[in-house]
């Protein structure tokens, strides 16, 4: 079977729209994803701007989306606002995976008075026949090679500022912010109706699957560099921050653990580990579609590239290659393949914004996996044991917090140092 054939067996990821526009914020309802923007935001009384809503279908099912739009009577000193819309209720239909943009349009009115921060609030629910299969990873994958759109309307949305949310905030309510300026322009028969795009449709797949393939060869030239000595130290340096950034602060042994796990996903794991081929991984067909996208990337510094464009694919596979290398060294069953599967994707998508942390999401398996290829992913200046203490420490701390299926976790996790403290003893590697 030649490459292309093999690559054509692949389930297709489909490519981050949203994502491509926004820069990355995103608004994560499970099914859905969404971002809500309003350009211009700052305009004069009678002069019309626009709520900018982008929705991106993350299953292969039909989707009927509801979008309300709640705009103020009042501003900050109880003075009356009058803001017109042609519509503030709208039906739209997405087909599968499809992503698109709605425009609505409001104007200030007298006697609405200058101001800042007046609040636009938008209402969206979605509604699939059935729950259907995911064709995005949950932090949206690999930007686009193909649009339904021309550049400069992908650039005119880019020129949007989105609206960003914390993690505990609805998502069913989103609100933006406008300011209006103290002059008064004269009313324009401008069409206030809302508008709809399609951005990128299934019809756009086959074109999209096709500029990928092109580029397995050139992926395979860049995982060739994609090695310990040069994206071990890259991710060390963000793993801390994007877990704190998701409320779950990790211990300096722990960072080292699952830095070490996801290097071995990118440098060789996949090829040395039964059951596991680097050109089916996540992260190699992500880095075929980014270079789709942009064929500069190949000469990019790979720690960076790692970090900037294959981080939550190498997540996914360390999760998928921590399992395959700790359920050889622990009693407990690790599950199969598809319920390892299904576990992965309920990481990332706590990592997205679904859920609230758990600390198993930590340990199980990352750190577990990190512990046993431990000699085999150091840099040069790193001796192995601290890792090992570090860890020691750490679970202590841990452990006492835990009960039921967790505290089996760190049971786990107590054999697997105890074997790494032996083979460290064992190949006379002394402690710093």
């Amino acid at each position: 079977m030649t490459m292309r054939e093999h690559f054509k067996k692949i389930e297709p990821l489909y490519p981050d729209v949203l994502g491509a526009i926004t820069g990355g914020t995103r608004i994560n309802m499970d099914k859905l994803q969404c971002a809500l923007g309003i350009f211009p935001r700052r305009v004069f009384i009678n002069q019309p701007t626009e709520v900018v809503v982008i929705l991106q279908n993350m299953v292969d099912q039909n989707m009927q989306i509801k979008v309300g739009l709640q705009l103020p009577n009042q501003d900050k000193k109880g003075d009356p606002v009058v803001i017109d819309a042609a519509k503030k209720t709208l039906s739209i239909g997405l087909r599968p995976g499809e992503v698109g943009v709605l425009r609505v349009p409001v104007v200030p009115l007298p006697p609405t008075q200058p101001g800042a921060q007046f609040p636009v609030r938008v209402a969206v629910r979605y509604r699939i026949p059935a729950d259907g299969r995911a064709v995005r990873p949950p932090s949206g994958g690999a930007p686009p090679s193909v649009l339904s759109v021309s550049s400069v309307k992908m650039q005119e949305l880019r020129e949007v500022h989105y609206a960003a949310h914390t993690w505990n905030q609805s998502a069913e309510i989103i609100t933006t912010y406008f300011d209006i300026a103290p002059k008064r322009v004269p009313l324009s028969d401008r069409d206030l109706n809302p508008r709809y795009e399609s951005l990128w449709t299934q019809e756009d797949l086959a074109e999209e699957m096709e500029l990928v393939q092109e580029k397995i060869e050139a992926a395979r030239r860049v995982s060739v560099g994609l090695t310990r000595a040069t994206v071990y130290k890259p991710l060390l340096r963000v793993v801390d921050d994007r877990f704190a950034e998701r409320g779950m602060p990790l211990h300096p042994g722990e960072v080292k653990a699952i830095a070490k796990i996801m290097t071995y996903a990118l440098d060789e794991g996949f090829n040395l580990e039964p059951g596991f081929n680097t050109e089916e991984s996540r992260w190699f067909q992500t880095l075929c579609q980014v270079l789709a996208h942009d064929e500069d990337v190949e000469d990019m510094e790979k720690g960076e590239l790692a970090i900037k464009y294959l981080f939550d694919a190498a997540l996914f596979d360390a999760i998928i290659l921590g399992f395959g290398v700790a359920a050889p060294k622990v009693r407990e069953n690790l599950g199969d393949m598809s319920e390892r599967v299904n576990y992965a994707n309920r990481i990332l998508n706590w990592w997205a914004g679904q859920g609230e942390p758990d600390l198993s999401y930590v340990y199980l398996p990352l750190v577990l996996g990190g512990v046993v290829i431990n000699l085999l992913v150091r840099s040069r200046d790193e001796n192995p044991w601290v890792m090992i203490d570090e860890l020691k420490e750490a679970v202590r701390g841990r452990a006492r917090l835990v009960s039921g299926e967790a505290a089996a976790i760190f049971t786990m996790m107590h054999e697997l140092l105890n074997e790494a403290t032996e083979s460290l003893r064992r190949a006379r590697i002394l402690r710093p």
